[in-house]
């Protein structure tokens, strides 16, 4: 059985346009097999659930006022194809929106998947099956000056007092979009001690969709690994200033628990050692 290895160029696309519009988008998808393979396409509606980018299919109800087909002369959605060995087909979606659709977002994932059945009847393997999608966000308004409204939902830093080794310090949060059009996340966590930087962290570009929250996520890591020099940190959330959102300020500490545990327990058995010498001397 030939193992299922498809590519599907580009992975998302995002589009803001007017009603009555057509776009145009251009996939390639590559068959990284030894095998021909038998493949489809279908359009699928999603919802997006939890606040880590998950979305749900089976929720989403489908919108007569767009409109989604193959612009490939010798193609349409739906209709099986052979892709060869070893080889790419380009696959030009055209999407319409109506005349009467709403203004708001539009949420669907173009998919390329195998056919159970293959085409060429000479095939006498059984086929892997399997299914790759590509995301389209679409925004659907008058103006390309979308007005957007998010919020700073949560900032949490833990833990808020540590110690200057072990653990690393972990920063989450929160963002909710409150508007009718998905908007980006992106900026930066600062830290500081006694107003000198320490190190900034820079979030990543995650998508929060109409309505909904997103957890924000960094380029390299939410984290500030130890050591640490003992001390009170400052961290500033400075997010993108698109999204009208104030800088906040928070603070956590570093203390040096382990080592004066350290000291403790070396003045503890030096203790004990002299007692117990002490006891000795007694006896005899």
């Amino acid at each position: 059985m030939p193992n299922f290895n498809l590519t599907l160029s580009p992975s998302q696309v995002e589009f803001t346009l007017k009603p009555s519009v057509t776009i145009i988008q251009a996939y390639e998808v590559t068959n990284n097999s030894s095998q021909d393979i038998t493949l489809n396409t279908e359009i699928l509606p999603w919802v997006p659930v939890g606040n880590n980018g998950s979305v749900n299919y089976l929720q989403a109800a489908t919108s007569s006022d767009l409109n989604f087909s193959l612009a490939n002369s010798d193609l349409k959605i739906g209709q099986p194809f052979v892709l060869k060995a070893n080889s790419k087909q380009q696959l030009v979606l055209k999407i319409k929106t109506s005349k009467e659709i709403n203004l708001s977002d539009y949420y669907q994932t173009f998919f390329v998947y195998q056919n159970q059945n293959p085409l060429n009847k000479n095939d006498n393997f059984s086929q892997a099956t399997g299914k790759i999608g590509s995301h389209i966000l679409l925004s659907v308004s008058n103006t390309e000056n979308i007005s957007i409204k998010a919020k700073l939902e949560s900032f949490k830093i833990f833990p808020k007092i540590k110690d200057v080794f072990f653990t690393p310090i972990t920063f989450s949060g929160e963002i909710k979009n409150d508007s009718t059009y998905f908007f980006k996340t992106g900026g930066k966590i600062i830290i500081t001690k006694n107003d000198s930087p320490v190190k900034e962290i820079t979030l990543n570009n995650d998508n929060v969709l109409t309505n909904h929250y997103r957890s924000f996520s960094c380029v390299d890591s939410c984290k500030l690994n130890t050591p640490l020099w003992p001390g009170k940190y400052q961290v500033t959330l400075k997010m993108d200033e698109n999204l009208g959102i104030a800088d906040s300020s928070y603070s956590f500490y570093i203390l040096p628990i382990s080592p004066l545990l350290f000291i403790l327990l070396i003045v503890g058995i030096i203790f004990g050692i002299k007692k117990i010498k002490s006891s000795l001397q007694v006896t005899h």
